[in-house]
């Protein structure tokens, strides 16, 4: 047998092939991964196989070549990828965002609600202080209510007491006689006074007549006034000459008050003299006449 002894890269015929032995590996390999990683394993051999230079001298020996010692198979994996445990994660945010996806935001965790306790003794206080003070200020309005009420019910009785007078008069009476606008007597007469007490009790004086006192109940009847012979109070008495002492031209006096026949009145120029006031009572008799006011 001749030995090709030219220079070149080439093998002894029968000698070691990586070629051969990367076929064999992955033919004779059962699970995927064992044949990926033997074929990469052979695949180092055979670059540091083909590596050594080109213009190497010429192999003679051909027992020297030593066939490269076999990798082991790794033992299989339960699945085609990277280990679950030692591979980094994927980061699927950058190749996502190149298509045009963004990922959501995380939700915030919901804060938790409080828990209130209740404090039925303070809840208790509370409520009853506020009845109280409702309770108070119903009292406060219903008090002053009553005030304003009291306040006009007063304010109408001082009215109901002093506006009608003088209608309730002039309805009894039934008749309003003439007024004079002053004491158109003799000063210091007994007509003077009885016309001035007039004007004391009803606010204006009688007029319409003149002359004697005792040409007074005529006078006064035909001016319009109420003139009877029933002795009445808020009256002027006309009495004839000789009744109770009355002079010649008669006498006349304010009735003050009435108790059956017993007349009480005040008088001027009787007992006290001229401008001077007397009090006396006297017994109603004939020649005694009453002009009612108003």
């Amino acid at each position: 047998m001749n030995t090709d002894t030219r220079p070149g890269r080439h093998r002894t015929p029968g000698g070691y092939s990586p070629l051969l032995e990367l076929k064999n590996i992955a033919r004779e390999s059962a699970q995927p991964a064992m044949k990926g990683a033997a074929v990469v394993a052979a695949a180092g051999g055979l670059v540091a196989t083909l590596s050594s230079p080109a213009s190497a001298e010429t192999i003679t020996d051909t027992s020297a070549v030593v066939a490269a010692p076999k990798v082991a198979a790794p033992k299989a994996a339960a699945a085609v990828g990277p280990d679950a445990a030692t591979a980094p994660a994927l980061a699927l945010a950058p190749a996502l965002s190149s298509i045009g996806y963004t990922a959501p935001a995380p939700k915030k965790a919901a804060k938790p609600k409080p828990l209130v306790i209740k404090d039925l003794v303070v809840e208790r206080k509370e409520a009853a202080a506020k009845k109280a003070a409702a309770d108070k200020a119903a009292a406060a309005k219903a008090a002053a209510a009553r005030d304003a009420a009291a306040r006009a019910s007063r304010s109408s009785s001082r009215t109901s007491l002093t506006t009608p007078t003088y209608t309730q008069k002039s309805a009894v009476n039934a008749t309003t006689g003439k007024k004079s606008a002053y004491n158109w007597a003799t000063a210091g007469q007994c007509t003077w006074g009885a016309l001035n007490k007039w004007y004391q009790s009803e606010g204006y004086y009688p007029g319409g007549w003149t002359g004697n006192a005792m040409e007074w109940a005529w006078g006064a009847a035909n001016a319009g006034y109420t003139v009877s012979g029933t002795p009445r109070t808020r009256s002027i008495l006309v009495m004839q000459p000789g009744v109770h002492g009355s002079s010649s031209v008669g006498h006349v006096a304010w009735v003050t008050a009435v108790n059956g026949n017993e007349v009480t009145i005040v008088e001027m120029n009787a007992l006290a003299g001229a401008y001077n006031y007397n009090t006396r009572t006297v017994t109603d008799m004939s020649g005694m006449k009453y002009i009612y006011a108003p």
